[in-house]
């Protein structure tokens, strides 16, 4: 169990419902003395008024610069104290077991803690504090309770709460609900505060926390009220509005670098496999790796060990020269590292799905989770068929050759 733990409530003009949350809050079965709570106002026109409360609670704000909640979080974050991070949206009611269902799945993890409470949805319109808070304790009355999203049940049901997820399933990772280790928090980053509007800042997160190596957990017996229907948006309803989903899929695509996001063919800032290329080599040689390695793949290359990119190369925004950076490093989901130039018989993208590789002082390919996590190298093989040395030959007659192979 988490020795504190800091929650952060994000929150613009609506005093009724944050006040339902802080009351919440003051309900729960975690020890108060152990709590810390922040209000990160993103720029309501007149600061909410915080009761008394048996726990420590501030108030934090941001200029009103449109709906910037990942900004926001990552306010309550810098002040609140606490070695587990809860996020709770301000229009969502814990119930009283909240924190504590939290601060017990967050056991120590050596690559970290991402976990999801269980939001579910009521109709509280009209309600009085005093209904409200009898509902969350011992649930609605049925005929209050509104749909839950489905496609949420099945994922948490498909991957047995998360613990047999997949690289896809970040999307099962939603901020109302969000609790995170301090540690992997800030190894991540926080939420990206260049992302605003609705929606989209805590797939992201979840995608990098995956990376990182972070175990991910969906806690059932942490319920959360959430106050009227699900937007939608993730599950695509009409309500939502395509433009507000599209604007998140569009942002979503620049920072996580999986097909299903961002799709095929497009040549990207983050690309999906960095590459490192060490060593000095000829031009020809390295233009002769450089168009095997991206062709029909979403790579970049560096050339950690030239201070300029050669020149028949300078026009493609894939080749680098230099050492990789960290923001590329970090985002990747391939590493690859070559010491000697080569050709391969299949895309780049195919060798690194098909699975880790090691061949000493030719080729390393590695997932980054792999990396975080910690797992060793596979095994040394020798040089596999897909790989061929560049021949000792003119440019001439290889690019020729792979013309007319084709």
């Amino acid at each position: 169990m988490s020795a504190t733990v800091g929650v952060v409530v994000p929150h613009y003009d609506d005093a009724k419902r944050l006040r339902w949350v802080l009351n919440a809050l003051a309900r729960q079965s975690f020890p108060a003395e152990r709590m810390h709570v922040v209000v990160a106002d993103d720029g309501s026109p007149h600061p909410p008024a915080l009761p008394e409360l048996p726990f420590r609670c501030e108030l934090v704000r941001q200029a009103d610069q449109g709906f910037r909640a990942a900004a926001a979080r990552n306010l309550g974050a810098a002040t609140v104290e606490g070695d587990l991070l809860v996020f709770l949206d301000g229009d969502t009611v814990p119930a009283p077991g909240y924190v504590s269902a939290l601060s017990q799945a967050a056991q120590s993890s050596p690559h970290g803690f991402l976990g999801v409470g269980r939001r579910e949805h009521a109709d509280f319109i009209g309600c009085s504090d005093e209904q409200v808070e009898a509902w969350v304790r011992s649930g609605p009355p049925a005929e209050q309770v509104l749909p839950s999203p489905r496609w949420l049940r099945d994922g948490y049901a498909r991957t047995g709460d998360l613990r047999d997820a997949g690289e896809e399933d970040f999307r099962l990772v939603i901020s109302a609900v969000l609790a995170v280790d301090r540690d992997l928090f800030e190894r991540a980053g926080g939420f990206d505060a260049t992302i605003t509007g609705y929606g989209g800042e805590d797939w992201d997160l979840a995608w990098r926390c995956w990376l990182l190596g972070s175990r991910m957990r969906h806690v059932p017996d942490a319920v959360a009220w959430h106050d009227g229907p699900d937007a939608g948006a993730r599950a695509g309803a009409r309500s939502a509005g395509r433009a507000a989903k599209d604007g998140e899929s569009l942002a979503l695509a620049e920072r996580i670098t999986l097909p299903s996001v961002r799709g095929r063919g497009l040549v990207w800032a983050r690309p999906d496999i960095a590459v490192r290329i060490h060593g000095r080599h000829s031009d020809a040689a390295l233009y002769l790796t450089a168009v095997t390695l991206l062709r029909d793949s979403d790579a970049g290359i560096w050339l950690v060990d030239h201070e300029a990119v050669p020149h028949a190369l300078t026009a493609d925004p894939r080749v680098h020269a230099g050492p990789l950076p960290p923001v590329i490093r970090d985002r990747a989901r391939f590493h690859v590292e070559l010491w000697t130039p080569l050709l391969l018989q299949c895309t780049l993208t195919a060798a690194c799905a098909a699975d880790e590789v090691h061949v000493p002082g030719v080729l390393r390919i590695r997932r980054t989770r792999q990396l975080a996590l910690g797992a060793p190298d596979p095994a040394s093989v020798s040089r596999p068929p897909w790989v061929c040395a560049v021949p000792d030959e003119g440019l001439e007659q290889v690019l020729g050759r792979w013309n007319s192979d084709e």
